[in-house]
């Protein structure tokens, strides 16, 4: 059903956060490629660890690189990711992230990738 697909999956500080390991399995074994993206204060409800096992590929918490070594790839993350995606989906989505997604701030990786996308946003 979802074979082929590029789904993004944003994950805020919210307690329901800890659910997003069943969405992240259940839309990999209908096919979906799943990138995962998440807040800093989600990372206190689920371990990314978690999330990019069962996503097989790394979860994007950061907006620039730990070290300015690393290479500027990263720094246009966002651009790639937007790009790339047929469907976003934020769950849960904390009235925080609602209010900077509706009013266009862009303080951190989620928000600044919601702002670039090109594809339907789901929240």
């Amino acid at each position: 059903m979802l074979k082929g697909k590029h789904i993004i999956l944003g994950v805020t500080g919210g307690i329901a956060a800890y659910k997003t390991a069943w969405l992240v399995r259940e839309f990999v074994k209908a096919g979906a490629e799943v990138q995962v993206v998440m807040t800093r204060s989600a990372t206190e409800f689920i371990t990314p660890l978690t999330l990019s096992t069962l996503s097989q590929r790394e979860v994007v918490i950061e907006m620039f690189p730990p070290s300015p070594d690393q290479p500027t790839m990263q720094w246009t993350k966002h651009i790639e990711l937007a790009v790339w995606a047929d469907i976003m989906l934020v769950a849960p989505a904390t009235a925080n992230s609602l209010a900077k997604f509706a009013h266009g701030l862009a303080d951190n990786f989620l928000s600044t990738l919601v702002l670039a996308l090109r594809c339907p946003l789901a929240v």
